[in-house]
């Protein structure tokens, strides 16, 4: 038979339950606007669970006694998060921080090609068009030819500020990178180590350490714009039958991992610039690998691990390749910094690798367009400028063979007209490229204005049809190509300038589509996740109704039991005193 003092107890627990959820609802609704940048505070509920009946299942209990329970108990307080949204939005995050930061970088370069630049190359290429038109008709006019070659001095020199601007962009893109990514990267990771440490040990002292958690989960997400990362956790015994939960968080590239942090511990990033390469090789007829292509990594990453060792990669390199991390800042900045589009390319096949072997070698992915292949299409136009000019303006004169006087052979006589300010043999690049010192100092005409042989596309009654010859180049289609065959684009070298700028809009609008579609699911799934873990004060409200009237409820259930205890104790069995 129950106790008659079972139902005080059950009375009791109904009346602390519902103090509990309001003490709760009173957290709750006093975080309602706890979303600043320290934490970002998640809605908490009592977990309750019924008491059942005990006595039924003793050897010698009263079977015709109803089996009532025991009340409600609490076990703890919890969070109301989704496990799953937590993975979608980190995974969504990471996609958003890349994309916007090749947004950005690629906004960056853009100005370099405007149009409507009065000291721009296209605008200079025009103009030196239009000198060499001017001085076709007087090729013998010393005046124009300076003209002329002040023209191709000012070309010289959009060259040279398109390509410290790039530089100076690609400064600006690393030291951001190094700040907002390596520093804040490796700051959060130390600090979720910590939090990782605390919350342990509150576990361990069985303290809920809820705001912790709080604090934690910011940081995963801040940390998920870094890269993509997985979470786990692991249950580790401390003894006396009880466990608590270690946290783990790994860098996640498909089925590779590497791992982040290990509860208190956790790896450090570093970066440096200009200090790797990455080498392709191929097996040659002697059985050994061959380097046929090379790739300069203007950024490398490299880590440290849980035992402050360098992680090493499957080729034993220090530095970690943009493969292992593709997705976040990390991937943004690292993509626009050590990718160079078409130049990375390779078409594969029987090649000569650089120490001579033949070689077979495997077909090489064209990469992100970077900073990198914004760079090398100016040095190549820069190079197809200059070669172009300089061909035609070299002649072809008769001379004796050395070899045999009673002979005469034709010789090419080069009259460059731009040269690389590095020194001869140097290759000629946006950033070089200059007038030649044959041409700076003449004195006298330089410019060939006509030669022997007929040159198509002129007329060539005209004493200065060399000269419209070399107008005439600006404009003739061709398609341009890395130095693997790779091809860029078809093009001329009056419109190259504009055909780089399309290609540049497209991978702008490209990565933007991308950022605001990435953007766009980002919102949705926090808007899913704020449903679930945010305050709602209305929704708060009715709960301060609800368990402020179960508790008012538990009450004056408990009266009423005193009420009846009192008549069974108090006034049964008078009758006939």
């Amino acid at each position: 038979m129950a106790s008659s003092f079972s139902s005080y107890f059950v009375a009791r627990s109904g009346i602390q339950n519902a103090q509990y959820n309001l003490r709760i609802t009173g957290q709750n609704m006093a975080n309602v606007n706890t979303n600043g940048t320290s934490t970002v505070y998640t809605r908490q509920r009592l977990d309750s669970y019924a008491v059942g009946s005990s006595g039924n299942n003793m050897r010698y209990a009263n079977t015709s006694d109803l089996a009532i329970g025991g009340g409600v108990d609490a076990k703890g307080v919890s969070q109301l998060r989704d496990p799953y949204l937590d993975v979608r939005y980190r995974l969504e995050s990471g996609k958003v921080s890349k994309s916007g930061a090749e947004v950005n970088t690629l906004s960056s370069v853009e100005d370099l090609f405007d149009e409507i630049r009065k000291n721009g190359i296209n605008s200079q290429i025009t103009d030196l068009i239009k000198q060499l038109n001017t001085l076709a008709g007087s090729p013998a006019d010393t005046n124009l030819e300076t003209i002329v070659k002040n023209s191709a001095l000012l070309l010289t020199q959009a060259f040279h500020n398109a390509a410290e601007q790039l530089s100076s962009v690609r400064k600006q893109e690393t030291d951001s990178f190094m700040t907002t990514g390596i520093d804040q990267a490796n700051s959060l990771l130390k600090n979720i180590a910590q939090l990782n440490r605390e919350i342990k040990s509150c576990d361990i002292s069985q303290v809920p350490a809820l705001e912790l958690r709080d604090q934690r989960n910011m940081l995963l997400d801040q940390l998920s714009q870094e890269f993509n990362i997985r979470i786990s956790s692991s249950s580790v015994s401390i003894g006396a039958g009880r466990t608590v939960e270690e946290l783990q968080v790994n860098l996640v590239n498909g089925n590779n991992t590497i791992p982040l942090i290990d509860n208190d511990q956790y790896v450090q990033f570093e970066a440096a610039q200009n200090q790797d390469q990455i080498a392709y090789t191929a097996d040659g007829a002697d059985g050994k690998p061959h380097v046929y292509k090379t790739k300069e990594l203007n950024v490398s990453v490299y880590m440290r691990g849980l035992d402050g060792q360098m992680i090493k990669n499957t080729d034993g390199s220090d530095h970690v390749f943009n493969d292992d991390l593709t997705t976040g800042v990390f991937g943004g900045y690292l993509s626009m910094l050590n990718d160079n589009g078409e130049f990375d390319a390779h078409a594969g096949g029987t090649v000569t690798a650089l120490d001579g072997e033949t070689v077979t070698a495997d077909a090489l992915p064209t990469t992100a367009r970077g900073i990198g292949y914004y760079e090398k299409v100016m040095d190549r136009l820069a190079q197809d400028l200059a070669k172009t000019l300089n061909d035609v303006n070299a002649v072809s004169t008769t001379v004796t063979d050395p070899d045999d006087p009673t002979k005469t052979k034709t010789v090419t006589v080069e009259k460059p007209l731009f040269s690389s300010s590095d020194g001869a043999g140097k290759p000629i690049t946006a950033a070089n490229i200059s007038i030649s010192d044959e041409w700076n100092t003449a004195t006298g005409n330089y410019i060939t204005a006509t030669k022997d042989e007929t040159l198509d596309g002129v007329d060539n009654s005209s004493s200065g049809k060399n000269i419209l010859y070399m107008v005439l180049q600006f404009s003739k289609e061709k398609t341009f190509s890395t130095d693997d065959g790779i091809s860029l684009f078809t093009s001329s070298l009056s419109s190259y300038v504009s055909k780089v700028s399309t290609t540049l809009g497209l991978d702008i609008k490209t990565a933007t589509n991308a950022n605001e579609t990435y953007s766009a699911n980002l919102n949705n799934i926090d808007t899913q996740r704020a449903s679930i873990s945010s305050v709602d004060l209305n929704e708060e409200g009715i709960n301060l109704v609800m368990f402020n009237q179960a508790l008012t409820a538990s009450s004056r259930f408990m009266t009423t039991m005193d009420e009846a205890m009192d008549t069974i104790i108090n006034k049964m069995g008078v009758v006939g005193r």
